[in-house]
């Protein structure tokens, strides 16, 4: 019979997430958050043959990613939870599950295609049926030239025509998935539009959303994908949104460290359209957008100086010509304080840019006859490049972002979207875009969660007590006394985190715990000292029994011991809680790394060595031909009777012998005796 696997605190975290994970599809839990997942992500990554592993290191932009973030919303869910050892709600079995989690998390399977309404109004008919074929001649294109990247030429031979502009195969790729990946990064982002926008039955769904998808969208313009973007996953949330929901008017608010030339080029032309359209058009095709950005502008795109990329990175143009714009610039910094000051005085300003449009268009419809309710919401690209924790790469212009900016600023997007005269009603859809490095996404997205849902999930509910007794009057004496040291941190921003949650110790815990540090060969054990006398021997070891089932009473008779009571449950920490809801959220039924160097290697044609005898040497001329090897001569008896056969020719070792062989006396030969002569 089996014994029953061991409890560990791994197993206990696994089998509560799992219930609780389960749970979050019941209309009964509730939460004002939502994480969006979806596993075809995982399908995009690099794929040109014979690529080497430092190219392949090289490659940024990877399904990794999608694991990096996983793990960083699994620890916010742990952290704002309290579900581990040291919360409010650590896991256990017996558990009843709570009704009001820190944000639910909904692993979806949806797909918008790239040709439908949504897409092609952002993206123009041409462009995604020209995406589409590419993406489905990706898989015969790498089989044959290695090159999938290639534009499908039209009217070529006419002359006269414009050759199409080519991609640039550093920052972009394509394989047989990655079609599935953008459609349904798409859906995701759909399902948190509709998660937002609409209400679940009696109780009211959440208010935002967080959407994990990869790749990114805000460098890619209507007609030209670029810097890893091959559809702009916001741009499109805001036309879904206003055909579904009937959206008016939106502000895209972007920290990622590059400057998102995509997004705003688009902004700039929906806005321009807008304007020439006649008043009795539909509204959903008069939506008003922003952008508002915060961004490194000696980084990509405008790392070379090219002037029209830096001077629209550099743009500010408030309620002017139908358009609102705003970039600032990061800013070098030495202390936190330092840091904090830039953000008082200068980074803070896109939210105050960000109100004042979302409040001028309010204005303007509800002041305007026969237009519609209005109807806003706050889209956040969500970059995490900027992070000090990012690769010395992203950080080769010597400015960042320390980890608690994201759930700062996040916080204060959110005292924003819930602000009265806005017509947002706390509205807000954030869409994963950069971060590359393992380190910068967990904790970016960690922090970024934290603000985004951090005042919900730590307030405690506190039991009533009795104005009377003694417990309330010593309660009442003692109160003034911190006896239980410091509580979560209160920022200036009234959130509830605390910041030692992403320090170096604790992200180094969890690193360590996903990938443990290789330990060090253990060392052979030396040889024992030589038996003694006290050594037992053979038949005595058979006849001992296990001491530890047995005791001797006073009375000196062996009885075995009464059943020992079962171990207490381990406590689950909050690395190990963090580590098993990670797992649950990563599929196990599909690819979801990189292809690795031997994947992309040129495979190998084994070549048969031809058969000696059935191969001609033609007899080389020449003067410096080899000499051909003489045939053996087949060995015959002598006396066979075949006289053309040759002989054997004599050994040398034969000449050695100096004694002939006699043949054995038979028995009529008479041996000669001595005697005389």
């Amino acid at each position: 019979m089996e014994e029953p696997p061991s409890i560990t605190a791994a197993s206990v975290a696994a089998e509560y997430f799992a219930r609780e994970l389960a749970s979050h599809a019941d209309a009964q839990t509730s939460a004002d958050a939502l994480v969006v997942l979806h596993d075809s992500c995982y399908g995009h990554r690099y794929s040109r043959p014979k690529t080497t592993k430092s190219m392949l290191s090289m490659i940024v932009e990877r399904p990794e990613r999608i694991h990096a973030s996983v793990l960083g919303l699994s620890t916010a869910y742990v952290r704002l939870g309290g579900r581990h050892a040291e919360g409010q709600s650590p896991p256990h079995p017996t558990r009843i599950l709570d009704q009001l989690p820190p944000f639910k998390i909904r692993k979806t399977s949806r797909h918008i295609s790239v040709t439908s309404s949504v897409v092609t109004n952002v993206h123009g008919i041409e462009w995604m049926e020209e995406l589409k074929v590419m993406c489905e001649a990706t898989e015969g294109k790498l089989a044959s030239t290695g090159k999938e990247l290639e534009r499908p030429q039209e009217n070529s031979d006419i002359s006269g025509s414009i050759k199409k502009p080519k991609f640039h195969d550093g920052d972009l790729y394509l394989c047989p998935e990655s079609l599935a990946a953008f459609e349904g990064a798409l859906g995701g982002v759909c399902d948190g539009v509709d998660a937002v926008f609409g209400d679940t039955g009696n109780n009211k769904g959440p208010t935002k959303a967080f959407v994990a998808i990869r790749p990114p969208g805000h460098h890619c313009s209507s007609d030209f994908p670029s810097g890893f973007c091959w559809l702009n996953n916001v741009h499109v949330g805001i036309e879904y949104a206003a055909q579904t929901y009937g959206l008016t008017h939106a502000a895209i608010i972007d920290f990622d460290l590059h400057h998102g030339d995509g997004s705003q080029s688009i902004t700039w032309e929906r806005n321009a359209k807008s304007a020439k359209m006649p008043k009795n058009a539909p509204a959903s095709k008069k939506t008003a957008t922003g952008y508002f950005s915060v961004h490194d502008i000696n980084s990509y795109p405008c790392e070379y100086g090219d002037v029209e990329k830096v001077q629209n990175a550099s743009l500010c143009i408030e309620n002017a010509h139908g358009q609102s714009v705003w970039n600032v610039h990061l800013q070098p910094w030495k202390t936190e304080d330092e840091f904090w000051d830039l953000y008082e005085t200068r980074y803070k300003v896109l939210i105050d840019k960000a109100r004042a449009f979302l409040r001028s268009h309010t204005q303007r419809l509800r002041s305007a006859p026969n237009h519609p309710k209005p109807k806003a919401a706050i889209f956040l690209s969500a970059g995490f490049d900027a992070s000090e924790w990012e690769s010395q790469g992203m950080q080769r212009h010597k400015v960042n972002v320390p980890t608690e900016f994201y759930a700062r600023f996040t916080r204060d997007v959110v005292k924003l979207a819930e602000e009265d005269g806005l017509g947002v009603d706390g509205r807000v859809i954030s869409v994963l875009e950069g971060g590359y490095s393992d380190r910068a996404l967990i904790s970016g997205v960690f922090s970024h969660l934290s603000g985004l849902c951090g005042s919900q999930s730590l307030v405690k509910k506190e039991e009533p007590v009795e104005e009377n007794g003694l417990a309330y009057e010593m309660g009442r004496r003692l109160g003034s006394l911190n006896l239980n040291g410091p509580s979560s941190t209160k920022r200036p921003n009234g959130a509830t985190y605390e910041t030692r949650w992403w320090n170096a110790d604790n992200l180094y815990a969890l690193e360590n715990l996903i990938n443990p540090t290789p330990l060090a060969p253990a060392r052979k054990p030396r040889n024992g000292f030589p038996p003694t006398y006290s050594s037992p021997t053979h038949s005595f070891s058979q006849k001992v029994v296990d001491p530890s089932k047995l005791y001797r009473s006073m009375s000196g008779t062996v009885r075995p011991l009464p059943q020992a009571l079962a171990p207490p449950l381990p406590d689950v920490d909050w690395v190990t809680a963090a580590h098993e809801l990670s797992k649950l959220l990563i599929p196990t039924n599909r690819q979801t790394k990189s292809c690795r160097p031997e994947d992309l290697a040129e495979p190998r044609v084994r070549k048969d060595r031809p058969s000696p005898a059935n191969t001609l040497v033609e007899p080389a001329t020449g003067r410096m031909q080899l000499r051909d090897r003489r045939s053996k001569i087949p060995y015959v008896e002598p006396g066979s009777g075949d006289d053309a056969a040759p002989v054997r020719p004599v050994s040398r070792n034969d000449r050695r012998r100096t004694i002939a062989e006699v043949p054995l006396l038979s028995d009529d030969i008479v041996p000669m005796l001595p005697g005389p002569i």
